[in-house]
């Protein structure tokens, strides 16, 4: 290949007949692979695992965020603790520890990638919201010489309980019954 990188294992399919063939991608492990191979700055959608040797932490963290996609992630390393460091600072949209599908698995976990990647949210609570327009729509229900009176604007940090007394208050004050 190309820039010096390497095919050391492709799959077989077995029994798919000669019209299959050319609709499946073996799982192909490729080595030596560099940053400036197309593979590493594009989104390969197949089973394709491209192994690429780094010095430091640091190194695969820049390596990993200089790309234009960030769907997900899978960090596998021996520490458990050193995993979970370098996986926290990878720009992507999921990231599993020692593990590939592990957050498929989990319905409930929302789902989104980042930069190019992003198409919107699935899963979890956040996933039926993706195919929402939020909208705020409100009224001033004060009659007579009584009026809302514009607040100042949000002091950050808010207090802890800042939203909570916030929700109780419109709910009070705008809500349709007592």
């Amino acid at each position: 290949m190309k820039k010096g990188a390497e095919i050391v294992g492709r799959g077989r399919f077995k029994n798919l007949g000669e019209d299959a063939v050319d609709q499946f991608f073996p799982p192909t492990v490729i080595v030596n692979v560099n940053h400036t191979i197309k593979l590493m700055q594009e989104e390969a959608f197949g089973p394709i695992i491209p192994i690429m040797k780094f010095t430091t932490d640091e190194e695969v963290i820049e390596l990993t965020n200089d790309s234009n996609y960030g769907l997900g992630c899978a960090v596998f390393f021996g520490s458990k603790k050193r995993a979970i460091k370098i996986a926290s600072q990878l720009q992507c949209g999921v990231a599993a520890i020692n593990d590939f599908a592990s957050s498929y698995m989990c319905q409930s976990l929302p789902f989104r990638g980042v930069k190019h990647s992003r198409f919107g949210r699935f899963m979890g609570v956040e996933g039926p919201r993706a195919c929402c327009l939020v909208k705020s729509v409100v009224e001033d229900r004060f009659w007579l010489y009584i009026k809302t009176v514009i607040p100042k604007p949000i002091q950050y940090p808010v207090a802890e309980n800042g939203f909570e007394f916030q929700e109780s208050l419109v709910e009070t004050l705008y809500g349709m019954n007592i």
